[in-house]
């Protein structure tokens, strides 16, 4: 289960970066497939993550961001 907080604040930071609105990204919506992230745009995501919730995320748990839902669950994970 995700924070709804926590979903809320990576739909904004995807809807910042990307051509998507807020109101069409949602927990299953996939980085590549719907939302077009490049990898300079995965950078960018990290480093505003990182920044937002004071985490450091390592390169494997980078490689396992597929989803919205995937990123909210790692930033979770680094939180506790």
């Amino acid at each position: 289960m995700v924070d709804e907080s926590i979903l809320k604040k990576v739909i904004e930071l995807f809807s910042d970066m990307t051509e998507a609105s807020a109101e069409d990204i949602t927990e299953d919506s996939e980085l590549i497939d719907d939302l077009e992230i490049s990898s300079m745009d995965v950078l960018f995501l990290i480093s505003s993550l990182e920044e937002e919730f004071h985490i450091s995320i390592p390169e494997k748990e980078i490689r396992r961001m597929v989803t919205v839902g995937d990123v909210v669950r790692i930033v979770q994970m680094l939180m506790k």
